[in-house]
């Protein structure tokens, strides 16, 4: 499998539909039937996107690099990618919650509602943590890429990701377990975990690893839910606690992809596309849906399957009218001979 070119994974697509409705569903039952044991399970969902992230924008990166035109490209696909989208769910939240212009809606507009702690009087629209990490990553990196530059460069990667390690440690005492997870500051280790594995897997393939990894995020899995997460807000753990769920992550990803050459029926990969079409807008949107559920005090049978087909529903409306037509304007990167 060639890791270099822009080839598009089914794979990855089916990971991506399981990591948003993970998200989703483990909210709806943390918030809809009080069960907040669901949280630490929506964790690594979550963290799932993120390894997802670097590994899928390696490419882009790279031409970033070796062309610096592309910079301003890389800049305007991620933007017209994620934020139209992410504006028209913060101004419905804020309506619904009465925050609209009000400070901590520019705060969440602006993504540094998470850039110190308690930031935010009123933590509205707990979901736009994760934006402001990847939004910081995709104005920050490039820039860092091109300032590294190609000679060493792998080397100087590696550098930063343990340099980002050595401060998480060095302030593990000085904030809460929630901010040392959240904090936009300290989560870009993750998306490079995604961007330095799209690195190896060009140069490592192993037929007998999809089975390895399997077994090992299984035996990590089990191990991180029954001995950390009971001990999350211990500072000691803190650390072990978010390095295993992106250890977690790291073994997901590369399994699935490894599955890649499995998925070879037509219609397979079509159903593959359409959930992971939906996965931006189930992220977004899940937590207002769950809200007016709730509002409503929707008593009806089958709770669940009532929130998930409206969630599919709704999230299909979202990307093809609303996603798509700024998804069709997207200038495309400049491909490089080098």
């Amino acid at each position: 499998m060639n890791f270099n070119k822009n080839y598009h994974y089914h794979s990855l697509d089916l990971l991506r539909g399981i990591s948003g409705y993970g998200v989703a569903i483990c909210h709806f039952y943390a918030f809809f039937y009080q069960n907040p044991s669901y949280e630490y399970f929506s964790l690594l969902f979550v963290e799932f996107f993120f390894v997802l992230s670097g590994f899928v924008l390696y490419p882009q990166l790279i031409e970033v690099l070796n062309n610096k035109k592309n910079l301003i490209i890389f800049y305007k696909r991620r933007w017209l990618r994620t934020i139209p989208l992410y504006i028209f769910c913060l101004i419905l939240a804020s309506f619904i919650f009465d925050e609209l212009f009000s400070m901590d809606f520019f705060k969440y507009l602006f993504f540094v509602q998470d850039l110190f702690p308690d930031f935010v009087s009123n933590n509205y629209y707990p979901v736009a943590w994760s934006l402001a990490i990847e939004e910081f990553f995709y104005l920050v990196f490039p820039i860092i890429v091109i300032f590294f530059g190609k000679k060493n460069f792998l080397k100087k990667i590696i550098i930063l990701l343990v340099l980002i390690y050595v401060l998480k440690i060095l302030f593990i005492n000085e904030f809460s377990s929630s901010f040392y997870r959240t904090g936009t500051i300290f989560r870009f280790d993750a998306i490079l975990i995604g961007f330095l594995a799209r690195y190896f897997l060009i140069y490592f393939n192993n037929k007998y690893m999809p089975v390895i990894l399997l077994i090992c995020s299984l035996i990590l899995f089990g191990y991180f839910e029954s001995n950390i997460v009971n001990e999350y807000e211990d500072d000691k753990t803190k650390f072990l606690f978010v390095l295993g769920v992106q250890i977690i992550s790291l073994i997901s990803l590369v399994t699935f992809i490894n599955f890649e050459k499995f998925i070879t029926n037509g219609q397979i990969k079509k159903i593959f596309s359409l959930i992971s079409k939906q996965t931006y807008s189930v992220y977004l949107f899940h937590l207002i849906l769950i809200h007016l559920m709730l509002k409503i005090n929707y008593t009806g049978g089958f709770p669940v399957l009532v929130y998930f087909l409206l969630l599919f529903a709704i999230s299909s409306v979202l990307y093809y009218f609303f996603e798509l037509p700024f998804l069709k304007i997207r200038p495309k990167i400049l491909r490089s001979d080098k």
